[in-house]
């Protein structure tokens, strides 16, 4: 492609400069040498870096788009600069966390190195005068840095990312122990990938030695800085890293939200069932004057389930617990609660009552949804 003309400065951070270019929709990136660690509070710098994670990254975008996934990449166009589409960041980063590392295991005292089943997703606001501090879904949609749908979406995103990331750095002797991810809207609305994907984003570790080869080795001052993220970027760059080779031989795991999210990337079926409060309404008529204005007694049941955006360790525990024990067949396994009612009076006030109490009391809309049914009973 024709590399677009460099114009002004946009945004400078700590690892990259944000440039406007003469095409619309399209700026440049520039990755930088400078490291940062603890929130900027410790700084260096780390000769090649930005070449590496420019090169690195490119590799890596190049091989989630060859497996489906929607990113801002476009091009690179030297060592240490890239084209990309112009997003609106969301301002959440997503922590994916396959094993305790950092400050996951300071935050819970647990070793380093444990595997974590389920996976852990975590939400942190985007804000360094803030430290990026964690942020659960309420909270996160009560202050308007992202909606239910976009929670969802970036959830389904994040999970089949981590299941094409672990297989495909894994093809290449690396352990993907976890990683930060950043989200945008591109210029139809749709949420894509941005940012970067490098040591400097991901914990990656070599499977056989252990040895730490990312932005760890600064954090820590385990030397070998610059040795360990060259040795990242001639893995990527060799004939397993090819984004097409990889695609090829690449599979999903069963229980992976990666096949939904790759034959519908805007997933609005997934989670708009076509009514205006966001729930399923079973066993009563559209008509809301269907039924006669007369006094009765009705029996109702109401499944609340969680959200398909939230983790659920609960079915997880049942579904390992199933493994175990020989029942191959069972893939997935979700965790709700059934509540039974009767209730008496009009029925069309019955209804709305119903619909109202399931919202407000017995499921949490922010995190679950309600399916609902209603009949004649003595």
């Amino acid at each position: 492609m024709t590399v677009p003309e460099r114009k002004q400065l946009l945004y400078e951070g700590k690892a990259k400069r944000l440039y406007a270019t003469s095409e619309p929709g399209l700026l440049l990136v520039e990755f930088k040498d400078d490291a940062t660690a603890f929130n900027a509070q410790k700084r260096g710098t780390i000769e090649g870096k930005g070449s590496a994670n420019n090169a690195i990254s490119a590799r890596v975008f190049s091989a989630l788009e060859a497996v489906g996934v929607p990113t801002h990449f476009v091009s690179s166009v030297s060592d240490t600069v890239q084209v990309v589409k112009q997003v609106e960041i969301i301002p959440l980063e997503v922590v994916v966390r396959n094993r305790a590392a950092g400050s996951f295991a300071q935050r819970y005292g647990v070793e380093e190195g444990g595997e974590l089943a389920p996976i852990v997703l975590e939400w942190c606001v985007k804000s360094d005068t803030l430290g990026d501090p964690p942020i659960n879904d309420a909270a996160a949609v009560a202050l308007g840095l992202a909606t239910e749908d976009d929670l969802a979406i970036m959830f389904d995103l994040a999970t089949a990312i981590n299941d094409a990331l672990k297989a495909y750095f894994g093809g290449l002797g690396l352990e993907l122990v976890d990683m930060k991810l950043e989200f945008g809207r591109d210029g139809e609305g749709e949420i894509v990938l941005a940012d970067e994907v490098s040591p400097d984003t991901c914990r990656l570790w070599d499977v056989v030695s252990g040895e730490r080869l990312d932005k760890d080795r600064f954090r820590r001052d385990l030397g070998g800085v610059e040795d360990a993220y060259g040795d990242v970027l001639s893995r990527v760059m060799s004939d397993a890293g090819d984004p097409e080779a990889f695609a090829d031989t690449f599979d999903p795991p069963d229980d992976s939200p990666y096949e939904r999210f790759e034959d519908d990337h805007d997933h609005d079926d997934d989670h708009d069932d076509g009514h205006d409060d966001g729930h399923e309404h079973h066993g009563h008529d559209d008509d809301a004057h269907a039924h006669p204005a007369v006094e009765g007694t009705y029996r109702a049941v109401v499944d609340v389930m969680l959200k398909a955006s939230i983790l659920d360790p609960q079915g997880r525990a049942v579904l390992q617990t199933l493994q175990r024990l020989g029942y191959a067949s069972v893939k997935d396994v979700r965790v709700g609660k059934r509540v039974e009612l009767v209730l008496e009076g009009d029925r069309d006030e019955v209804e709305r009552q119903l619909a109202e109490l399931s919202e407000k009391v017995l499921s949490n809309p922010v995190m679950e949804t309600f399916e609902l049914g209603i009949e004649d009973g003595d």
